[in-house]
């Protein structure tokens, strides 16, 4: 359901702005919204303080992302919020200061280790072949790799440049070559020209060796550096590891403080100012108003707070939902489309009455619905807020599923032997209790819709709707009646109250109304898919049975029935939730629910980071 709003002054001194800010913001239930005195604002007022706090928002963020938290440190209690803005400057600096040079150090060794891993099996090689060479003074030596077969290359240059060249090559198992070429230092640049017209790519060493280092050294330090590396970088996180212990529960009080003042800011940029005063309006539940104006009167003697007397349009108030514990996971079916406006119906609790109900009877299995169950209970463990709110959903879908399985006599496709209902066998029955389950959960949508029509004062419209029920149901009974599955004696008067809701449709919708009429019979026969996808589910869930029978094997059969049951159950899960959400979205939703408000969002402090 909506909780009643109401809009509030609060008439204060500046003198006490960050005070009341700060109080305001610990109440938590204050929606600001901005006041404008005159030509006056304080966009700009605030701008340089607040660029200062998301500077240092930035930098503690930061540091927090790269100094491991430990998950038993994040639940230490945080400091508390109060700080001066110089201090936490200075320590954040100090802190930067020692992770800094860790954290560019730990980058390069990374990088080190990395380009050493990279290139261990081409140094390998060019080692092995450094040594059949030797030493040999006056040469250059070129070492290149090639994606083609180097033999020819070779070949040419040992013959064109016999005795001033000494060619040796190398296969790798991906089809790469390598070459080293020692060469008299006068026919270098010309070797070079060759091999690079002929694809040779020369061998790319890490930036962080030296281009004058000769090529044993350098292969000797990339060893090295694959050597030393994984314990160096485990030397650098554990520094890191130590800094994290000693400043995380602090960071994570300074990240929460920092993004609190900000929040402070932006509220006080909505505030209106005089030369001395200060005004705040706002939105807050109308069964708050008496603690919020006692805390502040009791805090701040003489503030004036007042509520507003004048009506305001619907679309001005911001909508604050308040449901019971069953209902209020359900929520997560409205967000999808936006915010109801308010005054209107919340259809949250309406939701967590037919979602589950419409689950159950398809998918109908107390063995699937033990299953369900037990993925419910495992989501309640998560931490998120809105996974412990779709455990809470799938929980209530487990126990509908159970009781529409009891009522069935089903577990995983058997039978069990007691007096049931068989819905496999008895079609007609159960076709006809969906599809009047449909009717109700319809005609409850019309009559939502009047309300909401009768609260808006929209009368034509509130008529159209009550008109609709009354077709819907004279039809009905209509044809309930001429086919004998009613009393006659409802035959005249179900056509007498058919007769006048038309009438009424006509003259508060035009003939378009009346050919509306049939698409809302469409709606309610669209309720036969509860029992068509519930069958196909049981017939699947049967042929695999029947299937793990006919193996004459226990433990081939234990196997496959595991996994195709398991993929029965994914997806009966699926097709459930989505037709239960289709007939809500597309059937139910659109009898009634008007869209348009604004979501309630007090001013309150932010949770921890």
């Amino acid at each position: 359901m909506q909780r009643r709003m109401t809009r509030v002054y609060v008439l204060s001194a500046q003198g006490l702005l960050r005070e009341l800010v700060r109080v305001l913001q610990k109440l938590g239930l204050l929606h600001i919204e901005p006041v404008a005195l005159s030509e006056r604002t304080a966009s700009g007022r605030f701008e340089a303080e607040r660029a200062e706090l998301e500077d240092l928002l930035l930098k503690v963020r930061g540091l927090r992302d790269v100094l491991p938290q430990s998950p038993a440190q994040a639940q230490q209690p945080e400091a508390h919020e109060g700080f001066a803005l110089a201090e936490v400057r200075e320590r954040v600096h100090a802190l930067e200061e020692q992770v800094r040079p860790l954290i560019a150090e730990r980058r390069q060794w990374e990088e080190r280790l990395d380009a050493a891993t990279r290139l261990h099996d081409i140094l390998e090689t060019t080692e092995a072949l450094l040594q059949k060479l030797g030493t040999q003074p006056g040469r250059e030596l070129i070492v290149g790799l090639s994606d083609i077969p180097s033999e020819e290359i070779a070949q040419f240059l040992q013959t064109e440049l016999a005795g001033r060249c000494t060619v040796r090559a190398h296969a790798f198992p991906d089809g790469r070559w390598e070459l080293i070429v020692s060469v008299d230092a006068e026919y270098a640049p010309a070797v070079r020209e060759y091999l690079e017209a002929k694809g040779v790519r020369p061998l790319a060493l890490p930036a962080h060796i030296p281009s004058t280092m000769p090529l044993a050294e350098a292969i000797a330090q990339l060893k090295r550096d694959r050597e030393q590396g994984p314990a160096r970088l485990h030397e650098l996180e554990s520094k890191l590891r130590e800094l994290g212990q000693l400043h995380g529960a602090e960071l994570r009080a300074l990240e929460r403080a920092l993004a609190n003042r900000i929040a402070q800011l932006d509220a006080m940029a909505q505030f209106g100012y005089t030369d001395y005063a200060m005004v705040i309006t706002g939105w807050l539940p109308t069964d708050e108003y008496e603690r919020f104006a006692q805390k502040l009167r009791e805090r701040f003697p003489g503030i004036v707070v007042r509520e507003d007397p004048q009506p305001a349009a619907p679309e001005e108030v911001p909508v604050a939902l308040q449901n019971n514990s069953w209902s209020r996971p359900y929520e997560l079916f409205l967000s999808i489309m936006g915010v109801p406006k308010y005054g209107t119906i919340d259809p949250v609790p309406f939701v967590s009455f037919f979602f589950p109900l419409f689950f159950g009877i398809i998918v109908g299995d107390m063995g699937y619905g033990a299953v369900i169950g037990l993925v419910g209970l495992w989501l309640r463990r998560a931490r998120s807020e809105l996974v412990r709110h779709a455990s809470q959903i799938v929980l209530h879908c487990a126990l509908s599923t159970i009781f529409f399985g009891a009522i069935f006599a089903e577990f995983f496709g058997f039978l069990l032997p007691y007096p049931h209902f068989k819905r496999g066998e008895q079609t007609n029955e159960l076709l006809l209790f969906c599809v009047a389950l449909g009717a109700t959960q319809i005609l409850l949508g019309f009559l939502l819709g009047a309300l909401n029509a009768l609260r808006e004062r929209h009368n034509k419209h509130a008529l159209a709707k009550l008109a609709a029920i009354g077709a819907l149901v004279g039809l009905g009974l209509s044809v309930g009646a001429l086919a004998g599955q009613l009393p006659e004696i409802l035959k005249t008067p179900s056509f007498a109250l058919l007769a006048i809701a038309l009438v009424l449709l006509v003259l508060s919708e035009g003939f378009l109304g009346v050919l509306e009429l049939v698409s809302y019979v469409g709606n309610i026969i669209s309720y036969a898919r509860l029992m068509g996808f519930g069958l196909v589910g049981l017939k699947i869930a049967e042929l695999i049975n029947e299937a793990g029978h006919a193996l004459h094997n226990v433990f081939l059969a234990v196997i496959i029935g595991v996994v195709a049951h398991s993929a029965n159950l994914g997806l009966a899960i699926f097709e459930s939730t989505v037709q239960s959400a289709r007939l809500h979205y597309v059937e139910f939703f659109q009898k009634f629910l008007e869209l348009g408000g604004r979501k309630y969002e007090p001013f309150r402090e932010i949770s921890s980071p």
